[in-house]
């Protein structure tokens, strides 16, 4: 007689389950990811403009216009960079949520897991029981034949 777990196919919803989170996870992971590549592109951003503007205030001469300019991008990227960062902390505290509903369905999973395997465990002992008991029986059995002959 083969194994047959009961609830195979909750063990397979749940691992199903699991995979489906990891999925979302790693989605809300490569999210973050971009957005923070984001974010670190407009800090360059401004390190690159403030180098300009240092440069341009060391050449002297007119350089008012430019220096406004600068200036005028510099205050536009604080602003860009704020709600860039605000952007970020929605998605960090959206991968938590992902990040929480992943670990809760592996634990699902490997409670299922545990289950099979102790049912598992169980079935193992009782057939090796009943196989033991088959065998001695058949040696019984052989003994009375060679007894009686």
């Amino acid at each position: 007689m083969k194994f047959k777990f009961p609830l195979q196919k909750v063990l397979e919803h749940r691992k199903i389950k699991e995979n489906l989170a990891q999925k979302d996870f790693q989605e809300a992971m490569l999210l973050l990811n971009k957005e923070n590549e984001l974010l670190e592109q407009m800090n360059q951003q401004v390190t690159g403009a403030h180098a300009q503007a240092g440069a341009l205030a060391h050449q002297g001469g007119a350089q008012g216009p430019a220096l406004s300019q600068i200036h005028e991008f510099l205050k536009g990227q604080q602003i860009r960079i704020q709600r860039q960062k605000q952007k970020v902390q929605e998605i960090e505290k959206l991968v938590e949520a992902k990040r929480e509903i992943l670990r809760q369905a592996a634990q699902e999973y490997k409670i299922m897991e545990k289950m099979r395997e102790n049912k598992f465990e169980e079935y193992r002992l009782g057939r090796l029981a009943q196989d033991q008991k088959d065998m001695d029986e058949q040696s019984i059995l052989r003994f009375k034949a060679v007894k009686e002959s």
